[in-house]
């Protein structure tokens, strides 16, 4: 919006940019940006912030192209130009990157959350919402919990001059085989789990590995320059490309439960 000409009018700005096959098209186009009337005669440099953010987005909506970088689109606008830009927007049918801090306008569009925070960034395969429920189930696991100590002594009070009563012995020949059976059941019982586990996580390391490289076949597809020509076609790669995010985020939230109780 700031690199808008500010000596052109409204209609100039988009004329001067706008395909000739759009031309016919273009008062129609700022009508749905709420640019109505003597509105399309004014001088940019008089534009309020948000009707320069509103030129900007009909500006660049004229042309198509596969990817749209927004900073804080949102800023500066009134809730009606709010809406009229996310309405243009969900009719986009490339990919949008953006960043906002307008919690309605990124659980309106955001199908994957980028979470740039603390040297790191975090992917999520789903909307705002989604991740923060993700983000408070985590944090529930991750919490420490308060363990209770156990009683150093479980002896019973008895009364003075009372002699405690006799047990008779129970260590036996019989009881130390029977023991000795027992131990052995379990251990073999643990081994057995251990190794169920082990395949588990190989299975696991498997299916991640095979949808990652899906997801890479897919991402390559979608830099394609042609690729949004059939948007039919398109959107089956995009749909696949979600389903493929959340099955990978699915099976490493698997694959690291077994890793901790194998880690114990």
């Amino acid at each position: 919006a700031d690199r808008l000409d500010k000596s052109k009018t409204v209609y100039q700005t988009l004329e001067a940019d706008s395909p000739i096959g759009m031309v016919p098209m273009i008062r129609n186009i700022l009508g749905g940006f709420l640019f109505e009337g003597d509105d399309i005669t004014k001088k940019v440099s008089v534009l309020s912030g948000g009707e320069r953010t509103r030129l900007a987005v009909a500006r660049m909506l004229l042309r198509p192209a596969n990817t749209l970088l927004l900073d804080e689109p949102t800023n500066h606008l009134d809730l009606d130009s709010k809406d009229v830009l996310l309405d243009a927007i969900e009719d986009f049918g490339g990919t949008l990157i953006f960043v906002s801090h307008d919690r309605y306008f990124v659980d309106r569009l955001a199908t994957k959350i980028i979470v740039v925070s603390n040297g790191g960034i975090e992917v999520y395969p789903g909307r705002y919402e989604e991740y923060l429920w993700s983000k408070e189930q985590r944090a529930r696991v991750q919490s420490p919990t308060v363990n209770v100590p156990a009683s150093k002594s479980t002896a019973k009070t008895r009364a003075p001059g009372t002699r405690a009563p006799e047990h008779p012995s129970t260590s036996s020949p019989v009881n130390s085989r029977e023991a000795k059976k027992a131990s052995d059941a379990e251990s073999r019982k643990r081994q057995r789990a251990e190794d169920q586990r082990a395949r588990r996580i190989a299975d696991l390391e498997t299916r991640i590995a095979k949808a990652e490289g899906e997801i890479k076949e897919a991402e390559a597809a979608m830099t394609n320059p042609s690729f949004y020509d059939d948007r039919d076609a398109s959107k089956k790669v995009i749909d696949r490309h979600q389903a493929l995010m959340w099955e990978v985020r699915d099976l490493m939230e698997q694959w690291e439960e077994l890793q901790k109780i194998t880690n114990l």
